[in-house]
C-alpha cells in the first residue's frame, strides 16, 4: 500500500485500488496502456495480473524513472505510474503515453460503484464512512459484491455484504440475531482474522445498523481471550436483567453483574434497556436453532458454557436455576412443581411455568408433568359409586382409562431424585384410589352376569359380555357395507386411548351410542384369557376353543365371513396386505371380516410396556387394513378379548397347580385379600368357578413384562370402538357421531362445584328393570337409577340472557346464516363463563354437543356470531387448542355497559 497526496491531504492507496483503477484502464480497450497516479511512490506489491493481463507498478520518482520504465514496457504490458511529482516537473513526453494525458487522483470512491453491477454512485451515507471504500477495494471477494438493485450504493448494502463476507454468511437477512448465532460457531475464527481498525469500525456500524444485540456479539468476540461464545453471555444477562418488574436483586446477582461487565464488556456497564434486548435477541436465536433442529449441534455447547459460565466466572449458580432455557431452570421448575403436588395448591400454575421452559418441548420433557398435573386433577373429582359391573365398565372406559395412560407416562418419573418422589408420592394415591374402584367391581363381579340387549345396558342395565359383540355391535353395523372387525389381542381400555387418537387422525370418523354419547366397554369372559375370551368373541357364546373354533364360530353368525389370524396376514413381498385378505375386505359379498392382531399380547409378555403408548404403526398391519376397509365402506369395529396389567412392582404369591399368573382353580382354597371369587356361566373352566386376582400389584409365579387374566378393570374391560369413513352419514339406530371422548380433567382444571340449590332435592327414587332370563335377584349387573335433578342455575346465565336477547345479537345470527344455532352459543358461552373465559376446545365441544369431526367447523360459526365487527371477543390461543372468551370485550360489543 502506498500513501497518495492531494493537496495537503494525503489517502491510503491499497492494491485493491490500484487493481481497480488498471482493470477500468483495461477495460476502455484503447491505445493507452500507461495509468499514472498520483501517489507516494513506493510499491512492495511486485508486478499484478489483472483480468488476464499483465500490469507492472512503477516507482515514478522522477520524470527520468517514468521514461525509462516506458522504454522496458513489453507489447501487451499496462503500467501504472505511481508518481508525487507535480505536473510542472513532467514534460509531455511522460503525460502523452498517459491515459487522458493527464496525472490521475487516486479517489477510491471512484471506483466503488463499479465493484456492485450496475450502480452509478455511492449514497450520502456510505460516502460518510471514511473507512468504508478501502475497506470494500481490499476485501473484495472473488465473484465481486452482490450487485446493487439502486443506482447508488446503500451503506446497509455495501458493509452489510462487506460483514457477511467477512464471517463467511449468506447476505439474507443479517441482523443481531444473525451475528449472535453466527459468531457462537463457526464464523468466530473469521472474525477474529480481520484487522482491528476494521472490526472497530464495523462494531460501531453494526451496533447503529442493526441495534445492541449485534454490536454486542461483535465486541465480545473480539475482545482478548474472547473464548466465551455471545449466546451464552447472552443466556447469562436474560437472568441476570430479568424481565419480571420489581424482581428484587441480590447480593449475588449485583456481583455477578459486576464481574459479567469487568470480564466480557471492558469495564462499560449495560444499561437495563440494552441488557433485555441482548438478551431477547438471544432467546430469539436459541428458538430459532430448536426450530432448525440444531444440525450443527450447537445449542448444547452453549447451554454447558452458560451454565459454567454463571457458576464459576460469575459465582451465582443460583440464576441458572431461573433461566427458562437453561437445565438447572427445568429442574427447579419441575421441583416447585412436586411441592405443589404434595402440598395440593398451586399446580396448575406450577405447570405453566414448567411448560414455559425450553427443556419441555425438547424430546416429550412435557409429557411427565402433564401426566402429573392431570392425576392431581383427577384426585380433586368427586368420586361416585357404582351399582353394578355395569357401571364400573363404563367408568372405566370414559375415566379410569385415562387414569391408566397417565399413569403409564408417569411410571418412568424423573431423572432427578427428587422430583421422581413427588411423581412417586402422587403414583401412590392415586394407585389407592384405583384399587378401591377395582375391589368394588370385584364385588359387583362374584355374582352370576345377566346379559341383555345394548340398549338395556345404556340404560344402567347390566353389563354386556364381550359374547355379545357380534349381536349388538357388529350386526347392526353389518348393513352399512359390511364389517371389519379387528381384535387387537390384549387391548386395555388404556390402550384404546392411545390407539383412537390415532386412528382419528387417519381420516376415520368415531361412531358411539346417541345414548351415552361415549364409547362402548363390555366384560371378558372369566378367567381373562385369550384362549377363552376371543374364542367366545368370535362364536357368540361363552366357550373354549383355538383359531379353527373362532373361523368356524364367525362364519356361523355371519354366512360367508372370513376369519385371519396371525400368519395369514403376512403380505408377499411389495405389498402391504396378503391377496386373500384384501380380496375378502373388497368384496361385498363378505358380510364380516375378521382380523386378530397379537402385537399387544405378545408385547406384554416379553417387553416392557409400562410406559409405552400404543399407536396404529406399532401393530401391523392395523393402518393397511384401515386404507382398505376405507376405500371398500366396510365400518371398522376394533376390540379385544381382554385387557391387561403391566409390571409395576407387582408382589409375588405362592403359585397353584392349574392356574396362570393372574387367578387359580377355586378348589385350592378360599379367596383371601386380593382376590376374588366367581363363578356361573360365564366362567370357562372346569367346575364353572375359579379365583382370580383384582390386586393389579400381586401375581402368582414369576415375573413377566405384563399378566391378563385376573379380574381388575384394566383386564375386565374390553374396549369397543366403531368407525366409519368420513363421508359415510348413515349409522344404525342408537348411533351417534363422537364427540371428543377425554374426560374434563385431561385438559382443563377441576372448577369447584357449583352451590346446592337452596331447596333440597327429593331424594332419589330407586329402580330396578325387570331381568329378562334369569331371576332378578341373581342380576350381577343390574344398577339402582337416580331420578335426574336439575343443576342450580349455573353462574353467568345472566349475562348470557342479555347477550341473546341483545339487537347485536340478532343481527349477528342473521349475519352468520342458518348454519347458526343459538342453542350451540348458549353451550359454549355458558362453558367458557363458567371457567373464567378459558377453556380447551374438546371441553367445549363435549359441554356443546360437537361431534370431534365437526368441532372446528361449529367454533367457526359461534366465532361468527361473538366476534362483532371482527373483533377477537372468543379466540383460540396459540397453542391451537385453547378458547379463550373476552368478557369485557363481549359486554362491550354486545352493548351491554349501558
Amino acid at each position: 500500500m502506498t500513501i497518495a497526496t492531494t493537496g495537503q491531504r494525503t489517502v491510503a492507496v491499497s492494491e485493491a485500488l490500484v487493481r481497480s483503477r488498471a482493470a477500468e484502464l483495461i477495460a476502455k480497450g484503447g491505445d493507452s496502456r500507461v495509468l499514472v497516479l498520483r501517489a507516494h511512490p513506493r510499491w512492495h506489491g511486485g508486478d499484478l495480473t489483472v483480468d488476464g493481463n499483465p500490469v507492472r507498478v512503477i516507482e515514478g520518482i522522477s520524470q527520468l524513472a517514468i521514461l525509462d520504465a516506458y522504454a522496458g514496457q513489453d507489447e501487451g504490458e499496462y503500467l501504472v505510474v505511481l508518481t508525487d511529482r507535480p505536473r510542472a516537473d513532467l514534460n509531455d513526453t511522460v503525460l502523452a503515453r498517459a491515459y487522458r494525458q493527464q496525472i490521475e487522483d487516486p479517489d477510491e470512491w471512484a471506483s466503488v460503484p463499479g465493484l456492485f453491477g450496475n450502480a452509478r454512485e455511492v449514497s450520502r451515507e456510505l460516502r460518510r464512512l471514511d473507512w468504508a471504500a478501502t475497506a470494500l477495494l481490499d476485501h473484495e471477494p472473488a465473484g465481486g459484491w452482490t450487485p446493487s438493485t439502486d443506482l447508488a450504493v446503500t451503506a446497509e448494502h455495501a458493509i452489510g455484504g462487506l460483514l457477511c463476507h467477512l464471517l463467511g454468511l449468506d447476505r439474507a437477512g443479517l441482523d443481531g440475531v444473525v451475528l449472535l448465532t453466527a459468531l457462537s460457531n463457526g464464523s468466530r475464527a473469521s472474525w477474529a482474522g480481520v484487522d482491528a481498525e476494521l472490526q472497530a469500525h464495523l462494531m460501531t456500524w453494526s451496533e447503529q445498523e442493526y441495534g445492541t444485540a449485534a454490536g454486542f456479539a461483535l465486541r465480545t468476540t473480539a475482545a482478548p481471550g474472547g473464548l466465551v461464545k455471545p449466546l451464552s453471555l447472552g443466556l447469562a444477562i436474560d437472568v441476570l436483567w430479568p424481565t419480571a418488574a420489581g424482581t428484587d436483586l441480590t447480593e449475588e446477582q449485583v456481583a455477578a453483574r459486576t464481574r459479567l461487565a469487568e470480564r466480557y464488556l471492558g469495564g462499560r456497564s449495560l444499561p437495563p434497556l440494552q441488557a433485555r434486548e441482548i438478551a431477547d435477541a438471544t432467546l430469539a436465536a436459541l428458538l430459532r436453532l430448536s426450530r432448525e433442529g440444531d444440525p450443527e449441534s450447537r445449542l448444547g455447547v452453549v447451554l454447558d458454557q452458560a451454565e459454567a459460565l454463571l457458576r464459576d466466572n460469575l459465582g451465582w449458580q443460583a440464576g441458572s436455576e431461573r433461566s427458562t432455557i437453561l437445565r438447572p431452570g427445568f429442574t427447579a421448575r419441575l421441583r416447585a412443581l412436586g411441592a405443589a403436588l404434595d402440598a395440593g395448591t398451586g399446580v396448575e400454575e406450577s405447570l405453566a411455568k414448567v411448560l414455559d421452559h425450553r427443556e419441555s418441548s425438547v424430546a416429550g420433557q412435557d409429557l411427565a408433568p402433564r401426566m402429573a398435573v392431570r392425576l392431581s386433577r383427577w384426585l380433586a373429582t368427586a368420586e361416585t359409586p357404582t351399582h353394578g359391573l355395569g357401571g364400573d365398565l363404563r367408568r372405566q372406559m370414559d375415566d379410569g382409562a385415562w387414569v391408566d395412560a397417565a399413569l403409564g407416562v408417569l411410571w418412568a418419573g424423573s431423572d432427578d431424585p427428587a422430583v421422581g418422589a413427588a411423581y412417586g408420592r402422587l403414583i401412590d394415591r392415586v394407585r389407592a384410589r384405583r384399587r378401591a374402584r377395582d375391589e368394588s367391581a370385584a364385588v359387583h363381579l362374584g355374582d352370576t352376569a345377566v346379559v341383555r340387549s345394548l340398549a338395556d345396558m345404556l340404560d344402567d342395565g347390566p353389563a354386556l359380555g364381550v359374547e355379545d359383540v357380534l349381536r349388538a355391535v357388529v350386526n347392526p353395523w353389518k348393513s352399512q357395507g359390511g364389517v371389519l372387525l379387528v381384535v387387537l389381542d390384549g387391548m386395555s381400555a388404556a390402550v384404546a386411548v392411545d390407539l383412537a387418537s390415532d386412528v382419528g387422525r387417519s381420516g376415520l370418523v368415531e361412531w358411539v351410542p346417541s345414548a351415552t354419547r361415549q364409547r362402548l366397554a363390555v366384560a371378558a369372559a372369566l378367567p381373562t384369557l385369550t384362549g377363552i375370551s376371543r374364542t367366545s368373541l368370535f362364536c357368540g357364546e361363552i366357550t373354549t376353543g383355538t383359531s379353527a373354533t373362532e373361523k368356524s364360530g364367525l362364519s356361523t353368525a355371519f354366512p360367508g365371513a372370513n376369519t385371519f389370524h396371525k400368519g395369514e396376514l403376512r403380505a408377499s413381498g411389495g405389498a402391504q396386505l396378503a391377496d386373500d385378505v384384501a380380496t375378502a375386505i373388497a368384496n361385498p359379498a363378505v358380510p364380516v371380516v375378521g382380523i386378530v392382531i397379537n402385537a399387544i399380547d405378545d408385547s406384554t409378555h416379553k417387553t416392557d410396556t409400562s410406559n409405552r403408548p400404543w399407536a396404529i404403526a406399532d401393530l401391523d398391519p392395523l393402518r393397511a387394513l384401515l386404507n382398505a376397509a376405507s376405500i371398500a365402506g366396510r365400518t371398522v369395529v376394533l376390540t379385544s378379548d381382554h385387557g391387561h396389567v403391566v409390571e409395576r412392582s407387582t408382589e409375588k404369591l405362592d403359585a397353584v397347580t392349574g392356574g396362570d399368573a393372574r387367578w387359580r382353580p377355586a378348589q385350592a382354597g378360599p379367596p383371601q385379600d386380593g382376590e376374588v371369587h366367581v363363578s356361573g356361566p360365564r366362567v370357562a373352566v372346569q367346575g364353572g368357578e375359579a379365583v382370580m386376582l383384582w390386586r393389579d400389584d400381586a401375581r402368582y409365579g414369576p415375573a413377566r413384562s405384563g399378566y391378563h387374566g385376573g379380574a381388575s378393570l384394566a383386564e375386565i374391560t374390553v374396549p369397543v370402538l366403531v368407525y366409519q369413513r368420513s363421508l359415510a352419514d348413515t349409522a344404525p339406530e342408537g348411533w351417534a357421531p363422537a364427540p371428543p371422548q377425554a374426560p374434563t380433567w385431561w385438559n382443563d382444571p377441576v372448577i369447584a362445584a357449583k352451590p346446592e340449590p337452596t331447596t333440597a332435592p327429593k331424594p332419589a327414587r330407586k329402580t330396578r328393570r325387570k331381568a329378562a332370563e334369569p331371576d332378578a335377584a341373581n342380576a350381577l349387573f343390574d344398577l339402582v337409577t337416580p331420578t335426574p335433578v336439575a343443576d342450580p342455575a349455573p353462574s353467568g346465565s345472566g349475562l348470557i340472557d342479555r347477550v341473546m336477547r341483545s339487537d347485536v345479537f340478532a343481527d349477528q345470527m342473521r349475519l352468520a346464516g342458518r348454519a347458526a344455532s343459538s342453542d350451540l352459543v348458549e353451550a359454549v358461552l355458558r362453558t367458557l363463563i363458567e371457567r373464567d373465559g378459558r377453556a380447551h376446545q374438546e371441553t367445549v365441544a363435549v359441554a356443546a354437543g360437537l361431534p370431534s369431526a365437526g368441532v372446528t367447523q361449529g367454533l367457526a360459526i359461534v366465532k361468527r356470531v361473538l366476534n362483532v365487527e371482527g373483533y377477537d371477543i372468543l379466540s383460540i390461543d396459540p397453542d391451537g387448542d385453547t378458547l379463550r372468551l373476552d368478557v369485557a370485550l363481549l359486554e362491550e360489543q354486545f352493548g351491554l355497559n349501558g
